[in-house]
């Protein structure tokens, strides 16, 4: 069987590729063979090495290239020139939630979580080095942050701790279909959450910029608080 028709070498590495992760979504990545793959792509098995040592090689691949287009789908957020801390940290977690329901996405996640544990533990993919470039590049805006005086110094890679887990676990919760509020109002839930790390990890800088709603609430807090005239 001859590749694709009008395809070149690039299109016919994106189509396995695209087979895979349909493949793997759905039948799990052990249930599935380089043959299932070819079939789904039009080519012979054979063709397969062309493009990848094996089946391992092939999933490398895959992680590999959501790696690079997820650096490259937050760049301009985590490169760009900072003017407001607290907006930057808001549009980063609600680009990551948006990005969490995108149908690809969903699709590799229910790899990993089905079978990429299993393979790291045996050695056969190395899934925190596909796994640290996103990281990396959040640890290098909060040292950018902590330098302009949004975030106050703390050791970064902590700090990317605190402001991920909690987007990661909604990313659980939505991939459960849990009916909880959070899932239902994403940025109601990005809010709270951004205003939440910033309590304790704020600069001066950021709060010199609290949202209007915070400086009302304490406005209120102290006129509450202070003694009436009045009073004897």
């Amino acid at each position: 069987m001859a590749r694709p028709k009008n395809a070149d070498g690039a299109r016919t590495r994106q189509a396995i590729l695209d087979a895979a992760l349909e493949l793997f979504a759905a039948k799990g990545y052990f249930g599935t063979s380089l043959r299932d793959v070819a079939g789904a792509v039009g080519v012979r098995e054979s063709a397969l090495y062309n493009y990848f040592a094996g089946k391992d090689a092939l999933f490398e691949a895959l992680l590999a290239a959501h790696q690079h287009s997820k650096v490259a789908r937050l760049a301009p957020l985590t490169e760009g020139p900072i003017a407001d801390g607290r907006a930057l940290l808001m549009q980063l977690a609600l680009a990551s939630l948006e990005a969490f329901v995108a149908p690809e996405e969903q699709k590799l996640h229910r790899i990993l979580m089905s079978d990429g544990l299993r393979l790291a533990r045996e050695g056969r993919i190395n899934l925190y080095e596909r796994m640290s470039g996103g990281r990396e590049q959040l640890n290098d805006l909060l040292r950018r942050l902590i330098r302009e005086g949004w975030l106050r110094p703390a050791d970064v890679s902590v700090l990317g701790l605190a402001f991920s887990s909690p987007l990661f676990m909604w990313r659980q919760l939505h991939a459960i279909d849990a009916d909880l509020p959070m899932l239902r109002s994403p940025k109601a839930f990005v809010r709270q959450h951004v205003d939440q790390f910033l309590l304790g990890a704020a600069g001066p800088a950021a709060r010199r910029l609290r949202p209007v709603a915070a400086r009302s609430r304490s406005i209120r807090t102290v006129r509450t608080a202070a003694p009436s005239r009045d009073a004897s």
